[in-house]
């Protein structure tokens, strides 16, 4: 696996991390929830309530598969709806209790990651990743 990884250009480098970062919050998470439903979980936490149309957009994916999607997070209790007046379309939609559980626990688990990470490869090191990742260079 070394080999493969160190054979990687940088952006299939930060693919594989991001992909092995994002197994590790799925797997110590123990949500049934697949990549799609956690993005759309983390957009409603961070905007609140979204419609269908806005949540796709921020997400970069179709209405009808964020359709299918917040069908599915619907039914196993993670969002609901809200009516809106004149618009019986595009209901709003909004986390639940558990919905905001599973993403205060995820964000709890990412804060226990990036402390084995801080001390895997030192506070220095995690400081200038963040630092790198957060600059404009894309």
């Amino acid at each position: 696996m070394n080999e493969y990884i160190s054979g990687l250009n940088l952006v299939d480098l930060i693919s594989e991390k991001h992909k092995v970062l994002r197994e590790k919050v799925n797997q110590l998470s123990g949500e049934p929830l697949n990549k799609t439903e956690t993005h759309i979980l983390a957009m409603l936490e961070l905007h609140g309530t979204l419609s269908i149309s806005e949540v796709s957009r921020l997400i970069s994916i179709s209405r009808q598969g964020t359709q299918k999607t917040i069908n599915n997070l619907l039914a196993e209790g993670y969002v609901d709806t809200a009516a809106k007046e004149g618009n019986s379309r595009d209901k709003p939609i909004l986390l639940t209790l558990k919905g905001a559980e599973a993403c205060r626990s995820m964000l709890e688990i990412k804060q226990t990651i990036e402390a084995e990470i801080t001390a895997r490869i030192g506070k220095e090191q995690v400081e200038m990743l963040r630092k790198l990742l957060t600059q404009a260079w894309l």
